[in-house]
C-alpha cells in the first residue's frame, strides 16, 4: 500500500477541528431554532402552533446529530495524546436483533400517530423523535456492515461524522448554488419576457398570504402539475440531484486514499455515509411532518434505506478502483448507485405528481393521474424489496469466511 500523503497528527487535527466545527454548527442551529420557535408562541393560530412543532422537533434533531459527532472527536483526541485506539469490530446482526429493534421502532411509530392527533402531543414527541429515524438507520447500517472487517473505531466514526455533516452540507450547498444559476439564468430570460415576471410576482404574494398547507398546495397546484414544469423537477430530482449527493455521500472514502482492507470494507464504510447523510436529511425532513408522523417516518425510512445501499455500492466501486484499479467497477457502482437513486426520486415524485393532478380535479376520475400514479407506486414497489434483500445478500458475499472481526495482522491502517 502507498503511504499516506497526510501525517497522521494533521489528519487527526482536521477530523477533530472539523468534529468540533460540526458540533458547534449543529448546536448553534438547534438552539436558534428553539428561539424563533419560542417567539411564534406570542401568535394564537394552528399555523403558528404548527411552525412551533417543526421548529422544536427540528432543534431535537440537530441535538442529538451534534451529540453523534462527540464519538468522532473523542476519538481524535485520543490517537493525538497516542493511545491506542481499538478495531472498529461490527459482528453480524442476529434475528432477535432485528426483531428487537423493529418492535421498538414500530412502537415509536405508533405512540407518535396517537401523540400527533392530540392537541399538543407534539410536545411528548421532541424526545423520541430522533429515534424514531435513528433506529432504523442503526439496524440498516449495521445490517450491511456487520461480519466485515475494518479499520480502526476512529475510522468507522470519523467516515460516519464526515457523512452525515460534511456530506450533508456539501450536497446541500452545491444543490442551492444550482437552484441559484437556475434563478439567475431565469431573470436573464424573463428581461425579453416580462410578463414572466409578473405571473412570478402573483405567484410570490399568493404563496405569502396562504394561511395553511391545503391553500399552498391550491396555490402551487397549477404550476406543479404543469408537464413543463414536471420535466424540470424531474430532472432535478431523478438526474443532477442523484448526481450531486452520490458523489458527495462517499467523498470520505476518497480521502481515505489507499489506507483500506478491501473492497468489502468499502461497502461498509460507503454505507456509513449513507447512513449520516440519511439520517440527517431524515430529521429535517421528518420535523415538518408531526401531524402525519406515521407516514413521514415510514417515507424516510424507506429513503434511508436507499440511501444507504446507493453510497454501500459506491463505496464498493471506490475500493476496487483504489486497491484494483478496476475501472469498471468504479465505473458500474457509481452508475448504479446514481441510477438507483434517480429511480427512486423519480417514482416518488409521479406519486406525488399524479396524486396532485388527482386532487386538483376534486378527486374526479381522471386516467392520466392514475396512470401516472400507478407507474410510480410499482417503481417504489419494485425497487423497495429489491434493495431491502441486496443489502444483507451483498454483505454476506462480501463478508470472509471464517475470519475472526480484526484487522489483517501488520502495523495498524487508520483514518
Amino acid at each position: 500500500m502507498q503511504a499516506d500523503p497526510l501525517p497522521d497528527k494533521l489528519k487527526s487535527i482536521s477530523l477533530l477541528i472539523f468534529g468540533c466545527l460540526g458540533f458547534l454548527v449543529l448546536l448553534g442551529r438547534g438552539i436558534y431554532l428553539v428561539i424563533t420557535g419560542l417567539s411564534s408562541l406570542s401568535l394564537i393560530s394552528a399555523t403558528a402552533n404548527e411552525e412551533l412543532a417543526n421548529d422544536l422537533l427540528n432543534a431535537s434533531g440537530m441535538f442529538f446529530s451534534a451529540l453523534l459527532l462527540i464519538p468522532l472527536i473523542y476519538y481524535n483526541v485520543r490517537r493525538l495524546k497516542g493511545h491506542t485506539i481499538q478495531p472498529g469490530k461490527v459482528p453480524p446482526v442476529k434475528a432477535w436483533q432485528v426483531i428487537l429493534l423493529a418492535a421498538v421502532w414500530l412502537f415509536i411509530v405508533v405512540l407518535g400517530s396517537l401523540l400527533g392527533g392530540v392537541k399538543y402531543g407534539w410536545v411528548a414527541l421532541i424526545p423520541i423523535f430522533p429515534l424514531g429515524l435513528a433506529l432504523p438507520v442503526l439496524l440498516l447500517a449495521w445490517i450491511a456492515s456487520g461480519g466485515i472487517p475494518t479499520g480502526s473505531r476512529r475510522r468507522l466514526w470519523s467516515v460516519f461524522g464526515i457523512g452525515l455533516f460534511g456530506s450533508t452540507g456539501l450536497a446541500l450547498l452545491v444543490e442551492y448554488l444550482a437552484l441559484g444559476m437556475a434563478a439567475v439564468l431565469f431573470g436573464i430570460l424573463a428581461l425579453g419576457h416580462p410578463e414572466w415576471l409578473t405571473i412570478l410576482n402573483n405567484l410570490k404574494n399568493q404563496i405569502t398570504n396562504a394561511t395553511d398547507m391545503q391553500s399552498l398546495v391550491t396555490v402551487l397546484a397549477p404550476y406543479l402539475t404543469n408537464p413543463f414544469v414536471f420535466i424540470i423537477l424531474l430532472a432535478g430530482a431523478a438526474g443532477l440531484g442523484p448526481l450531486i449527493e452520490e458523489a458527495a455521500k462517499p467523498l470520505p472514502i476518497w480521502l481515505l486514499g489507499n489506507r483500506l482492507y478491501s473492497s468489502g470494507e468499502g461497502f461498509v464504510l460507503g454505507a456509513l455515509c449513507g447512513a449520516g447523510f440519511a439520517l440527517l436529511e431524515g430529521l429535517i425532513a421528518a420535523s415538518g411532518a408531526s401531524q402525519l408522523w406515521g407516514v413521514g417516518m415510514a417515507a424516510r425510512v424507506a429513503s434511508s434505506l436507499m440511501h444507504i445501499t446507493a453510497s454501500a455500492i459506491a463505496g464498493w466501486g471506490i475500493a476496487s478502483f483504489r486497491l484494483k484499479r478496476s475501472y469498471g467497477r468504479l465505473a458500474a457502482a457509481s452508475l448504479t448507485s446514481v441510477g438507483l437513486h434517480g429511480l427512486w426520486n423519480g417514482s416518488t415524485l409521479l406519486v406525488a405528481f399524479g396524486s396532485l393532478r388527482f386532487s386538483i380535479q376534486n378527486n374526479q376520475p381522471d386516467m392520466i393521474s392514475a396512470l401516472i400514479v400507478v407507474v410510480g407506486g410499482m417503481g417504489l414497489l419494485v425497487l423497495f424489496p429489491l434493495i431491502l434483500i441486496a443489502l444483507p445478500v451483498v454483505n454476506r458475499k462480501l463478508r470472509p469466511p471464517a475470519v475472526p472481526l480484526q484487522p489483517p495482522p501488520g502495523p495498524q491502517i487508520d483514518v
